[in-house]
């Protein structure tokens, strides 16, 4: 009897051992645009991981990694790669000081033709502006984070955490709230709490401080000095 249950139980793990996911099938994508110093980048539709960082270079870095998980055989490979190919971002320099980098999904139509499962993929954004950059990111759902990037920043996420580790020696005035969540600063400010589940912090820096507007629906919000980030 005991033989019996046995067998019975490696029959009925065999078809989900068969379906089970293989690594990440990656396409990456990885862009650079010409910029002026001071300019303005706006990201729209993103979904994922938003990781901007400041670097030296004159110029803005895109690298984009889409991956998705498929099952090996040859079929599941092909419907992987032509659901990645089918998400798009696409950079347009709209003046030498301004930059517009756009994802776009097809609708769900599309990938209910092109694979049962739906939308099966993760996207992982890599940017690298220069320091002096002002950011105005409108992020689905999934985490932002901002690396020293001492320009004004406008940043909002539907589902989702925002991280700025910003200059320790900046001067900013802070308008972050969170619909559902809360908001930690190393930065000092006025925390205030409202319906037990929301939370805003605010403070007005001396003239001309850098504006940091936040906003996320569902998740946090945390405001870190550079300089202690790093030693974290």
């Amino acid at each position: 009897m005991t033989r019996r249950l046995a067998v019975a139980a490696m029959a009925l793990c065999l078809p989900l051992a068969a379906k089970a996911p293989k690594a990440a099938m990656p396409v990456i994508t990885d862009e650079r645009v010409d910029f002026a110093p001071g300019g303005a980048i706006e990201v729209t539709g993103s979904v994922g991981e938003l990781n901007i960082e400041a670097w030296d270079g004159p110029d803005v870095q895109i690298t984009v990694t889409r991956s998705t998980y498929r099952t090996d055989t040859p079929r599941e490979r092909d419907l992987a790669q032509r659901q990645l190919s089918a998400v798009k971002v696409t950079a347009e320099r709209k003046s030498p000081a301004e930059i517009s980098i756009h994802t776009s999904i097809p609708p769900r139509g599309f990938w209910a033709k092109v694979a049962r499962r739906g939308r099966n993929y993760r996207l992982d954004y890599r940017i690298r502006v220069p320091r002096d950059t002002t950011l105005v990111l409108r992020h689905g759902s999934g985490n932002v984070f901002v690396h020293d990037v001492a320009g004004d920043i406008d940043a909002s996420v539907r589902t989702g955490d925002i991280v700025l580790q910003l200059p320790a020696a900046g001067s900013y005035s802070f308008d972050a709230q969170c619909g559902f969540g809360g908001v930690y600063s190393d930065f000092a400010g006025n925390y205030r709490t409202g319906h037990l589940v929301s939370e805003r912090f605010a403070q007005s820096g001396t003239s001309p401080a850098k504006q940091v507007h936040l906003r996320v629906g569902i998740g946090g919000i945390t405001i870190q000095k550079a300089a202690l980030a790093a030693t974290m």
